[in-house]
C-alpha cells in the first residue's frame, strides 16, 4: 500500500489538468484534482469558447446585409440584445462545466473544489485538509497581466469582458496580440467604436507580416482606430467616463479600457517557496522536455510553463506527460503547431512565416493568391481572401501555410496535417481541388510570386 494519499495530484482543472487527471486515472493511478475557480479553465470559461461565441454573434449583421444580394428581404430595424447573448453563453458554459465534472468523476479521479498550496514536495494544503501525493502536477494556467500606469485600476481584462453589464459606446483596447485583435474586431462589429493602442508599430508580431498587413488594412477599413507606437500614461474617471492621457500627448475619452497586454502564470497562491521551485526569466515554471521541474516529483505544463498558450497544446502536453509517468519516454513536437486569430477577416496559419523562413533557409519560393470571396460576389461589399505557401527550394517541402479570409481556421486545420506529414509542393500540386471552394486555391498555386 502506498504511503501517499494519491499517486498523482493535479493542481488546476483546466484543459491540460483535466486531460492529465483522466488519462492517469484510466491507467490505474490514484488521482486527485484541485480547482479553486471553475472547471475547464480559461478556455472554457473566459477564453476560447465564449470568445468564439461572441465572434459568431458579431458576424450576423454583415451576413444579414449580404443576404440581400442573394434575394433575401431582411428586416431593416434589426436589434441586438447583449443580455440575451450573455444569458445563452452562460447556459452553454454551465453545460460544459458539468461535462468536465463528469469527465473527472467518471474517470475515478477525486475532485476538490478548493485551492491548493505546497507544504513540502509531497504535501499540499487543500482547503483545510492536508493531502499527500507521490507526484504533483502544476497546471494552474495564467491570468491577464496588469498594465503599469497611474489609474490602472480603471482597466478591465478579457476575463471581465464576458460579463460586462452593457456594451460601451467607446472602447479603448491596449495590446496587439490575439486577445486585443479579436476583441477589437468583434466589438467593432457589435457597433462599438474601438480604438486599439499598441506600444509598438506592429500588431501580431510573431506572424507573417504580409498576412498581418491584410488584417491591419481590413481593421482600418472597418472603422477601427489604430493608434500605434503609443502608450497610456494615466487614466482618470471624469463625469462617468474615462479620460486617457497617452505618452505621445493625446487625450482620449472612452467608456471602457480593456487591457490585453499578455498573460502571466498563476503561481501566487501555491507557496512555491516552500519547495524551492525554479522559475525562468519570464516568471513561468521552468521544465525540461519531459515537463519535469527542478523538484524531482513535481511537474508542470500548459500556460503555467508559457511555451505555447494554446488549449490543444496543453492537452497534448498532458497526454505525453502521463505516458511518461507510466514508463514511456515521449517528447512532444512543438514544430508546425497550427493556430488561428478570430479577427475580421479570420487569420489562420501553420509552419513558418516568410520572415522566419528567409532567416532559416538559403532559398525559398513564395506562392500567394488574393481573390474575392464567392460569398460576396453578388454584393457591392467585397471580401478578399489571401492564401500563401512558403516552399523550401532544396527539398521542395512546404514549410509555411497561411490564410486570411472566411473559414481560415477550418481550412488550415486540414493543411496542418499535410505540413506535419512533410508534404512537398509536388504533393500539393498533384492533389485535386474541390471546386468551387476557397481551399482549392492551396492546390492550384502554380506561379512563384517571389
Amino acid at each position: 500500500m502506498s504511503q501517499f494519499d494519491y499517486d498523482l495530484f493535479v493542481i488546476g482543472a483546466g484543459s491540460g489538468g483535466v486531460r492529465a487527471a483522466r488519462m492517469a486515472a484510466d491507467k490505474g493511478l490514484s488521482v486527485g484534482v484541485a480547482e479553486e475557480r471553475f472547471l475547464g479553465g480559461t478556455c472554457v470559461n473566459v477564453g476560447c469558447v465564449p470568445k468564439k461565441l461572441f465572434v459568431i454573434a458579431s458576424q450576423f449583421p454583415s451576413k444579414f446585409k449580404l443576404s440581400e444580394s442573394f434575394g433575401w428581404q431582411t428586416a431593416t430595424n434589426l436589434s441586438f440584445s447583449w443580455e440575451i447573448l450573455k444569458q445563452n453563453k452562460d447556459k452553454e458554459i454551465a453545460r460544459l462545466n458539468k461535462i468536465y465534472d463528469g469527465l473527472i468523476s467518471n474517470s475515478g479521479a477525486k475532485l476538490y473544489h478548493d485551492s491548493a498550496s505546497f507544504l513540502d514536495e509531497h504535501t499540499l494544503n487543500i482547503g483545510d485538509k492536508k493531502i499527500t501525493a507521490e507526484k504533483i502536477l502544476i497546471a494552474t494556467g495564467g491570468h491577464s497581466r496588469q498594465p503599469i500606469f497611474r489609474g490602472n485600476e480603471h482597466v478591465v481584462h478579457s476575463d471581465d469582458m464576458f460579463a460586462i453589464e452593457n456594451l460601451p459606446k467607446e472602447l479603448l483596447i491596449i495590446g496587439g496580440g490575439y486577445i486585443a485583435i479579436e476583441f477589437a474586431c468583434l466589438m467593432n462589429k457589435l457597433g462599438v467604436h474601438v480604438i486599439l493602442m499598441n506600444r509598438s508599430q506592429e500588431i501580431l508580431r510573431a506572424f507573417d507580416r504580409e498576412m498581418v498587413g491584410k488584417i491591419t488594412q481590413s481593421m482600418i477599413a472597418q472603422g477601427i482606430d489604430l493608434q500605434l507606437n503609443d502608450e497610456i500614461s494615466n487614466i482618470e474617471k471624469v463625469n462617468g467616463s474615462l479620460s486617457i492621457q497617452t505618452i505621445n500627448g493625446f487625450q482620449i475619452r472612452a467608456d471602457m479600457v480593456l487591457s490585453a497586454i499578455g498573460r502571466s502564470p498563476n503561481l501566487s497562491n501555491l507557496k512555491i517557496d516552500n519547495i524551492g521551485l525554479k522559475l525562468n526569466k519570464y516568471g513561468a515554471v521552468e521544465v525540461n522536455k519531459h515537463y519535469e521541474t527542478n523538484v524531482g516529483n513535481i511537474y508542470a505544463l500548459g500556460d503555467v510553463i508559457n511555451r505555447y498558450q494554446l488549449t490543444p497544446v496543453a492537452i497534448s502536453e498532458a497526454m505525453v506527460l502521463v505516458e511518461n509517468l507510466i514508463g514511456a519516454r515521449k517528447i512532444f513536437d512543438y514544430e508546425n503547431i497550427p493556430t488561428a486569430i478570430f479577427s475580421s477577416p479570420e487569420f489562420a496559419t501553420v509552419g513558418l512565416s516568410e520572415e522566419v523562413a528567409r532567416q532559416k533557409f538559403n532559398e525559398i519560393d513564395i506562392f500567394v493568391s488574393s481573390f474575392n470571396s464567392l460569398s460576396t460576389s453578388l454584393s457591392d461589399q467585397k471580401s478578399q481572401i489571401t492564401v500563401k505557401l512558403i516552399v523550401k527550394k532544396t527539398d521542395n517541402k512546404v514549410v509555411g501555410c497561411h490564410m486570411v479570409g472566411d473559414h481560415a481556421a477550418e481550412i488550415i486545420q486540414g493543411m496542418a496535417v499535410a505540413i506535419k506529414a512533410g508534404a512537398t509542393k509536388e504533393v500539393f500540386d498533384n492533389t485535386v481541388g474541390i471546386h468551387p471552394s476557397t481551399a482549392e486555391e492551396f492546390v492550384t498555386l502554380r506561379s512563384v510570386t517571389r
